[in-house]
């Protein structure tokens, strides 16, 4: 359920925070921030800042839901599913996703994620948090996200300082992560796309491109690899590059050129879709193929690979 407040002439200039903690005042600043930052509370339809100032009229829209859920007591379950360790140290974990695997848990879906898996492999990844938050202790050792049907590399901080020293390399912008997709069409030998990224007004589930004042600026480069084609349908094989790291980057922008990912049961067009269900791809063929960071010991370098999945192969062996 969503609640409405339209903000009132006397109320404008407040900062979106502290105007919400009155508003809210059963739950902490913080927990109304990580709302904010989450895309629970929107102003406008618009995700915005914790900082972001209010003006008349405003119309600022709140995940009750969401709420109510904050307010019941955690138990992360540990779950004895199998994980492919990619490299392990007493610092770090990196595992390879498989697709299918949601990362972390969250309300109304507590069990079979990333996180349960970890916990039952690594205790006392429990107690590796930013802060004291819910939403933080459902993703104990989270550095960074792949979307549930993105297989592939992803690190898991194993202590406090090893997870804010990948945290911050995040934020610098100094992880890279390397893609594999196979898209629909032919696409330009290389190319760069940049443009604002924002919730979508009409389903708040998906995200589409807006303007500056109501997006974050995303940037994807490719480079074609491979050209190939079932009957007179074209298609491309990727490497894809992100500088920066937003909600379906890769699947918004590449539709957004007319180059929708292979298999995207949400972003996509008519023949995309149509080719997917002819080679029978039920998930976005989108594989994190190599992370690069320093290490947060030693500051060394550390690049790690996952192999294509087993159906990404599958899927490129019905083409010519």
């Amino acid at each position: 359920m969503i609640k409405k407040i339209i903000v009132e002439k006397s109320e404008a200039g407040e900062r979106l925070d502290v105007f919400l903690q009155q508003k809210i005042p059963d739950f902490s600043r913080n927990q109304i921030q990580d709302s904010i930052k989450t895309k629970r509370i929107l102003v406008n339809n618009f995700p915005t800042k914790p900082a972001g100032k209010i003006n008349t009229d405003d119309q600022i829209q709140i995940d009750i839901d969401y709420f109510d859920d904050l307010s019941k007591p955690i138990e992360l379950i540990a779950e004895k599913i199998p994980l492919d360790v990619l490299f392990e140290d007493e610092n770090i974990l990196v595992i390879d996703k498989p697709a299918g695997m949601v990362v972390h848990p969250a309300h109304g879906n507590l069990s079979g994620t990333l996180v349960n898996a970890i916990l039952d492999y690594e205790p006392n990844i429990a107690d590796t948090v930013t802060t004291g938050t819910n939403y933080e202790k459902m993703r104990p050792g989270i550095v960074h996200r792949l979307d549930k049907d993105t297989s592939g590399v992803i690190i898991v901080a194993k202590n406090a300082k090893s997870l804010s020293s990948l945290s911050k390399q995040l934020a610098n912008k100094t992880i890279k992560k390397t893609y594999l997709s196979l898209v629909f069409g032919e696409t330009a030998k290389s190319g760069e796309i940049k443009s604002f990224l924002g919730r979508d007004k009409n389903d708040r589930k998906k995200i589409a491109v807006t303007d500056k004042d109501h997006g974050k600026l995303a940037i994807t480069k490719f480079k074609k690899t491979q050209s190939r084609s079932y009957g007179d349908n074209k298609l491309s094989l990727l490497l894809i590059e992100i500088p920066t790291g937003r909600t379906h980057q890769i699947r918004t922008q590449m539709k957004s050129i007319g180059h929708p990912v292979i298999g995207d049961q949400t972003y996509f067009t008519k023949e995309s879709k149509n080719i997917s269900d002819i080679i029978g791809i039920k998930r976005q063929l989108l594989h994190a193929s190599k992370i690069e960071f320093y290490h947060p010991k030693d500051n060394k370098i550390m690049v790690v690979e996952s192999a294509t999945s087993a159906d990404f192969l599958a899927a490129l062996n019905k083409l010519k």
